[in-house]
């Protein structure tokens, strides 16, 4: 009776060996990232039910549906134009009652720009994660959970000098990610894509880590891997001594320096265009994705509108395919 008790006990173990190491082969794959912006959901909802292998390339997708309140407490819906008609809820599970159908993860990102604002208001931002956090995380928590989301996506941006609330939005991060994790749900940021400006930047990286699980790099039409730009921030001196800061070989060595996963870090994407930059493997959709994939990274998609009409081909989604599949190299 020993004997078999110490043997049920060792292929207990063994089975949770396996669904542990299934489980971080699967978080460890590169995520392929989409947004959908408040304005755009017909013609993002056109985009993804008119090919059935854009479905099959996503794995996450990012309602950008939600505000921090005037006041900073809680999260409300967006407006959808510049009249101040905010979205419907019904439209909101319209979308993710879709995505769960094909099993894609369905985020909650909050931003700080709206149809009515036309700017990013960092003071709207500050009111909720430094003046408020407690009120606005229940918030974000509960709306969350009412629509029975995946996780929290932050997109709250600031152009300009924001050093100072560095250390208040890293306290932010860690407390939102301790209630999130507590149910076992997801938190991703999105970044400007240098160490040198704006809020959050890449400086910022290193307080977020154990705490989020991917960074959103927003360089969109800025990165690809023949970038030779550097980079100087009005009234400063060049970025990172003048290094080609806009490469993605460079922006995933920076994150992995820090200790971050190749598959954490997720590129941005223009989906208006369908070619932009110049050297590497060439300027085209294709090009790029080969560049992202042979690093292990992730591909983050603005705007699942699908604008450019080669974002919209079966090769480019066989491609985003192919990418997702792609083991990340692990530190």
């Amino acid at each position: 009776m020993r004997f078999m008790h110490c043997r049920w006990i060792v292929l207990y173990l063994v089975g949770l060996t396996f669904l542990f190491l299934s489980a971080q082969a699967h978080a460890q794959k590169p995520q392929v990232v989409g947004w959908i912006p408040v304005y755009g959901v017909e013609k993002s909802m056109q985009a993804l039910q008119e090919n059935p292998h854009i479905a099959k390339g996503l794995t996450r997708i990012g309602l950008q549906f939600w505000n921090p309140s005037p006041d900073g407490k809680s999260v409300v819906l967006a407006p959808v134009d510049k009249s101040g008609r905010r979205l419907m809820p019904a439209d909101v599970k319209r979308v993710i009652a879709w995505a769960k159908r094909h099993q894609i993860q369905v985020l909650l990102t909050v931003y700080n720009n709206s149809q009515v604002l036309n700017h990013w208001d960092w003071s709207l931002a500050q009111r909720a994660f430094r003046d408020h956090p407690n009120e606005f995380i229940a918030s974000l928590i509960a709306v969350m959970n009412e629509y029975s989301l995946d996780g929290v996506d932050l997109d709250l941006e600031g152009e300009g000098d924001f050093e100072g609330d560095r250390a208040s939005y890293a306290k932010f991060v860690r407390s939102l990610s301790a209630a999130l994790k507590k149910q076992q749900k997801l938190l991703t940021i999105d970044s400007f894509h240098s160490p040198c400006a704006n809020a959050p930047n890449m400086a910022w990286w290193g307080d977020w880590l154990g705490y989020v699980d991917a960074i959103h790099s927003m360089g969109y039409q800025d990165l690809y891997e023949g970038s030779t730009a550097s980079f100087r921030p009005e009234g400063k001196t060049v970025c990172e001594n003048g290094a080609a800061i806009f490469r993605y070989s460079w922006q995933l060595a920076y994150g992995q320096r820090l200790g971050y996963r190749a598959d954490q870090i997720v590129m941005g994407f223009p989906t208006w265009l369908a070619k932009w930059g110049e050297g590497g493997l060439g300027a085209t959709i294709s090009a790029h994705l080969r560049e992202v994939e042979v690093l292990g990274a992730g591909v983050a998609l603005w705007d699942l509108q699908l604008s450019a009409a080669e974002w919209r081909t079966p090769q480019s989604w066989a491609q985003l395919q192919r990418l997702r599949s792609h083991k990340s190299r692990v530190r």
